[in-house]
């Protein structure tokens, strides 16, 4: 009896010390994190070139970091937690109505050009489901324009490149 008492005691000493240790794993990787180590993660989340990221406002806490990126015109607000990134775009005007989303989800036919809110339109029109078009291309969007691009037999880059706004376009 004793010697299951001693190994309870044991057991529940072990795990609670291992629990405890959890946020000082996240803290140690929370300080390696630096500015050219947050543009390695975030340019491979979103997909493009780190040397085009500018990375600013980075919060350390004790389990995560909260910073914004910016990518061109466009900006994300972003958190790595446990060293897996997530990024949202940041909209440069309020959350749009629904008429400015259906102005939105035509496409620009002249300068060859498809916003984020158009694409996503037009994917819902194809059965590739992401959402009320808000200009906001997340994880969702990503994933299902990869999987338009793949049942078209482009390349499944998740990007928006020529080859696959025109797909787009011309698709029925």
């Amino acid at each position: 009896m004793i010697k299951f008492v001693a190994k309870s005691v044991l057991l529940v000493a072990v795990a609670s010390n291992m629990s405890a240790c959890a946020p000082l794993i996240s803290g140690a990787m929370n300080a390696s994190v630096n500015e050219d180590s947050l543009k390695a993660k975030t340019a491979a989340y979103l997909g493009v070139p780190a040397e085009n990221l500018a990375i600013q406002s980075i919060d350390k806490s004790a389990l995560s970091t909260s910073y914004k990126a910016q990518y061109g015109n466009m900006r994300y607000g972003c958190t790595i937690y446990y060293g897996q990134v997530d990024c949202k775009q940041i909209p440069s005007v309020a959350t749009p109505d629904q008429s400015s989303i259906a102005a939105a989800s035509q496409p620009d036919q002249k300068s060859g050009m498809m916003t984020f809110a158009q694409a996503q339109a037009r994917l819902n029109q194809l059965g590739f489901p992401v959402g009320t078009p808000d200009g906001v291309f997340g994880k969702k969007s990503v994933q299902q324009l990869k999987s338009f691009q793949t049942s078209r037999g482009l390349k499944d880059t998740g990007k928006l490149d020529s080859s696959t706004i025109e797909a787009l376009r011309s698709a029925n």
